[in-house]
């Protein structure tokens, strides 16, 4: 199957519908101060050629759907915007690029923040290459695409390697990877981002991706 038979469907009040993409279990690292930092990988979870993945946090066979959703009170709809992220972008200057920052996208994982300060005001203080460098790693594990990179204002965005697939985050949402497409239920393509996490609790209120509901819902789904 090439890249371009990969798929993430939305079926109607129903589960995430999956074509071509390895599937996998992805930990997050902390530092000794408890900041998110690095991720780390826990291996490939098996799965058919096509498969289906449970998106209202009911399921008994995470992170797969076993129909539960039908006998679930919960609400399916999408909500989120189907405009290009570029529309509701601001941007950040820093020392030799650009920093984008799409607030719609967040669910607070929590990589902007260090203990000694948030992004946002690290931007605005690194001189040294070393610093630079920091804040760009710090960017680029967002895993929402709220934050981008990028070499000039205006321009494409600057993108680390990823593998085309999605990584199981424990308890936490899929954090999909490699620009997969995502077809809504009705059809519409979202925007093909190289990082995104989709719901999979089932009570986001910006659907089909997460906004860190789950953090307050107690949603459950070790590895």
């Amino acid at each position: 199957m090439s890249e371009h038979d990969v798929k993430i469907k939305v079926i109607a009040a129903g589960p995430l519908r999956v074509s071509g993409a390895d599937l996998c279990r992805v930990g997050i690292e902390h530092n000794e101060h408890q900041r998110p930092v690095a991720y780390n990988e826990r291996g490939g979870e098996d799965h058919a050629e096509a498969y289906s993945l449970c998106r209202c946090g009911a399921s008994a066979n995470k992170p797969f759907c076993d129909g539960a959703h039908r006998d679930l009170d919960w609400d399916p709809s999408e909500t989120a915007d189907l405009a290009p992220t570029a529309s509701r972008q601001t941007e950040h200057a820093g020392n030799g690029f650009v920093m984008t920052d799409d607030k719609s996208l967040c669910w607070h994982a929590g990589f902007c923040v260090r203990e000694y300060g948030h992004v946002w005001d690290l931007i605005d203080t690194a001189n040294s290459a070393e610093e630079t460098a920091t804040i760009k790693e710090m960017i680029h594990a967002c895993p929402s695409s709220r934050l981008q990179v990028h070499e000039t204002s205006g321009g494409p965005s600057v993108e680390p390697e990823l593998p085309q697939r999605i990584a199981i985050l424990d308890d936490g949402p899929l954090y999909v990877q490699g620009r997969i497409p995502v077809e809504g239920s009705d059809g519409r393509i979202y925007e093909q981002l190289h990082r995104v996490s989709l719901c999979r609790c089932g009570a986001s209120q910006n659907k089909p991706y997460c906004d860190g509901t789950h953090t307050k819902t107690g949603f459950r789904d070790p590895e």
